[in-house]
C-alpha cells in the first residue's frame, strides 16, 4: 500500500509539472484578454513528443543567438545549483541543530529572548543579506586587500562559499525557530521528567532522548526550509550572476526548459524526503505515514 502512494502521489506531481510547463500560453492569453485552451493543449503535446529522443532536444540561446541541444550541456548547469542548493542545506540544518542545542542549555528566559530574536530575524528580506554580504566582502578587500571570494562569477567561474552563506542564512533561521519550539515541545515530556528523575543532566537529556525524538519533527519542518531556499536560489542566482538552472531557464523560457529546470529539482527532493519519510515513520516507529 505505501508504495501504491508513492508511485500515485509521484505520478499526480509528474502531471502537474508537465501541465504547468504550459502557463506562459495561457497566461500570454489572458494578458490578451483571450483564453488559448487549444494552443496550451497543443504546446503539452508539443512538449511530450520533443522529449524522444532526448538527445535531440534542440533550444534557442538568445545569449549565443543559436540554435544548441540541450542535452548534454544543460547537465552543468544544473550540477552546479543543485551543489549550491545542497551545500546550503547541509549547512543550515547542522547550524540549526548546534543552535537548538546550544540554546536548550540556557535558562527559559534567555531562550525566550533567543526565540524574539530570532522572529526579528526571520523578517529581513533575502536580497539584503546577499547585498550586505557583498558590500562586506568589498569592505574586506579595500581594508586588507585580501580578496576573500569573487561577488559574481565571471566566464567559466565558479563560487561557492558566498553563495552557499547567503542561502543558508535565513532558511537556517527558520528551521532553528521551528527547531526551539519542537525542542521545548519534547521538554514538557514524561520521558523527560524521568530522565531527570534518574539524575540525567541536562545535557545528556538534550542529546540522547529529546534530539532523537524531535529530529522527525525536525524532518518533516525542513520541507517548508528547502522550498524557501528554492524561492531564494531565484535571487542568489541573479545576484550572484551564477551559471545555474535557473539564469539558464530565465534566457531559455521555453517548456522544454522549464519541464527540465523543475524535474532537476523536484526529482532529488521528491526521492530524499520519501526515504526519510520511510526511515523516520516505519523504521523509527514502525507504522505508516499517514
Amino acid at each position: 500500500m505505501r508504495w501504491v502512494k508513492f508511485l500515485l502521489k509521484f505520478l499526480f506531481s509528474l502531471i502537474v509539472i508537465l501541465l504547468a510547463s504550459g502557463l506562459p500560453v495561457l497566461v500570454g492569453g489572458f494578458a490578451a484578454g483571450e483564453l488559448r485552451l487549444e494552443i496550451y493543449f497543443r504546446t503539452i503535446r508539443d512538449v511530450l513528443e520533443s522529449l524522444w529522443p532526448v538527445q535531440d532536444i534542440a533550444i534557442m540561446n538568445f545569449r549565443a543567438q543559436q540554435e544548441m541541444p540541450l542535452f548534454p550541456d544543460i547537465f552543468a548547469y544544473i550540477s552546479y545549483s543543485l551543489q549550491i542548493l545542497t551545500l546550503a542545506i547541509i549547512a543550515a540544518v547542522v547550524t540549526a541543530l548546534v543552535f537548538t542545542v546550544l540554546t536548550m542549555m540556557l535558562p527559559d528566559r534567555w531562550r525566550e529572548q533567543v526565540k524574539l530574536a530570532l522572529y526579528f530575524l526571520e523578517s529581513i528580506p533575502d536580497l539584503l543579506v546577499i547585498m550586505l554580504a557583498q558590500l562586506a566582502v568589498i569592505a574586506f578587500f579595500k581594508k586588507t586587500g585580501i580578496l576573500v571570494s569573487s561577488i559574481a562569477v565571471l566566464g567559466d567561474d565558479r563560487i561557492y562559499w558566498l553563495p552557499v552563506l547567503c542561502l543558508m542564512i535565513l532558511p537556517m533561521i527558520q528551521l532553528y525557530r521551528l527547531s526551539m519550539l519542537t525542542f521545548q515541545e519534547e521538554e514538557r515530556q514524561l520521558y523527560v521528567e524521568f530522565a531527570r528523575s534518574l539524575g540525567y543532566s541536562k545535557a545528556i537529556t538534550v542529546l540522547l532522548h529529546m534530539f532523537r525524538n524531535a529530529m522527525t519533527s525536525v524532518f518533516f519542518q525542513s520541507k517548508k526550509t528547502v522550498w524557501f531556499m528554492l524561492s531564494n536560489l531565484f535571487v542568489l542566482e541573479l545576484m550572484f550572476n551564477l551559471p545555474g538552472i535557473i539564469l539558464f531557464w530565465q534566457e531559455n523560457m521555453t517548456p522544454e526548459v522549464f519541464l527540465v529546470t523543475v524535474l532537476s529539482f523536484f526529482l532529488p527532493v521528491f526521492i530524499l524526503y520519501s526515504i526519510g519519510e520511510w526511515y523516520f515513520l516505519r523504521r523509527l516507529y514502525g507504522r505508516e505515514i499517514v
